[in-house]
């Protein structure tokens, strides 16, 4: 069953614009099902080149341009599925767009270590850039009602399409399978980690820290490395669509933290598998039910700046020396917002004095369980 992405609506008006259209998101979030959707009416007049199989990458890696435009020759869409695998793919696709700029060309990867790198300086002023995250919460449901149920899911099993219509055996067998075919193996050789007890290690360190200021020097000692490498590794595992980093929120306040960083996981089920903890969210058996909605909101919320096809918000926290602190803030132009991430409905929370003292035109919301469709769809 095919759940509609909202970048699908994004990316259908950006055809034919001129433009190449990058696609980034990480293994199984539905990248190529979407892309599929999209050259659909386009028959026999779209060509669909999976980088992956060892022909294509052969031809691609080792062939003239004259077998590089024969590739195009008489379609009107042209797609290159993981194209990270074409080392030179940045320069091909360069080639592709200046000789025959009236084919549509779309590229998917799901490592922007990677992708990234090789079409950024290449196809500068040629490229649009989206990202497709594991399906969202307003995917999932289309009004309130449904929402708190969508969020006790994605908080135990995430929100990959694969996972959506079995029962919770097999969404944790999946998960697994997951962790031991993506993050094992293919981060580590996308990396190029030569440490990978250290990386493996480190991945699940940061399971339990999540929606918590990591301190690199604190890593490092737990796990007998250097804070580069710490910061290599984290770099790789966020490039690949495993973790996002949250930085502090800053204006020329001395009290104010400026260098800190929070780290919450893309997707709360490949997370849960990492420590094998898939409990039901129960405040009085789990620990890091608070930890688990603050990942799961900040997330929903990136989602939803990701996948509008706007220019997005920038995304900080909050936090003073003195410990006052905020959740969530977003800066939009002049506009700034901030939110607070409480499960527990009833509890009281304030906007810290010296945030209202220091930004008074700010705005602040407190989010609970009832207010999450509201926040994650932009309507609230």
């Amino acid at each position: 069953m095919y759940i509609q992405r909202k970048l699908e609506i994004i990316l259908k008006n950006r055809l034919f614009d001129g433009k190449v259209l990058v696609l980034y998101g990480p293994r199984q979030a539905g990248k190529t099902t979407l892309v599929r959707r999209l050259v659909t009416g386009y028959g026999e007049q779209a060509r669909f080149i999976d980088c992956e199989l060892l022909e294509n990458r052969e031809l691609l890696t080792r062939a003239r341009s004259a077998d590089f435009f024969s590739l195009v020759k008489g379609y009107k869409i042209v797609v290159f599925d993981e194209a990270q695998t074409i080392p030179d793919i940045g320069s091909i696709l360069k080639s592709l767009y200046d000789h025959y700029p009236e084919v549509q060309y779309i590229a998917t990867g799901s490592s922007s270590f990677d992708l990234a790198n090789r079409v950024s300086e290449p196809l500068t002023g040629r490229s649009l850039e989206f990202i497709l995250y594991p399906l969202s919460l307003t995917e999932l449901g289309s009004n309130p009602f449904d929402a708190e149920q969508q969020v006790l899911s994605l908080m135990r099993y995430g929100g990959y399409p694969d996972l959506q219509a079995v029962n919770e055996q097999e969404k944790i067998l999946r998960l697994k399978t997951l962790i031991s075919q993506y993050l094992y193996k293919n981060v580590l050789s996308i990396g190029g980690v030569k440490k990978s007890d250290v990386m493996i290690r480190l991945v699940t360190l940061l399971a339990y820290q999540i929606g918590s200021e990591v301190s690199y020097s604190e890593l490092s000692t737990r796990l007998k490395t250097s804070q580069q490498t710490v910061d290599r590794y984290i770099d790789i595992l966020e490039k690949n669509f495993v973790i996002v980093r949250l930085g502090s929120f800053a204006g020329n306040m001395r009290n104010e933290v400026t260098r800190a960083k929070k780290i919450y996981f893309v997707d709360l089920g490949l997370r849960n598998a990492i420590i094998d903890l898939f409990s039901p969210i129960d405040p009085i058996r789990r620990n890091d039910v608070g930890a688990l909605f603050e990942n799961c909101m900040v997330m929903e919320r990136l989602k939803y700046l990701a996948h509008s096809g706007g220019v997005a918000a920038q995304s900080y926290f909050w936090r003073t020396f003195s410990q006052q602190e905020i959740d969530y803030i977003e800066k939009s132009g002049a506009d700034l917002h901030a939110f607070e991430f409480t499960w527990n409905q009833t509890k009281k929370k304030k906007l810290p004095p010296a945030f209202a003292a220091r930004y008074p035109g700010a705005s602040f919301s407190i989010i609970t369980p009832r207010e999450a469709f509201m926040f994650v769809s932009g309507r609230g």
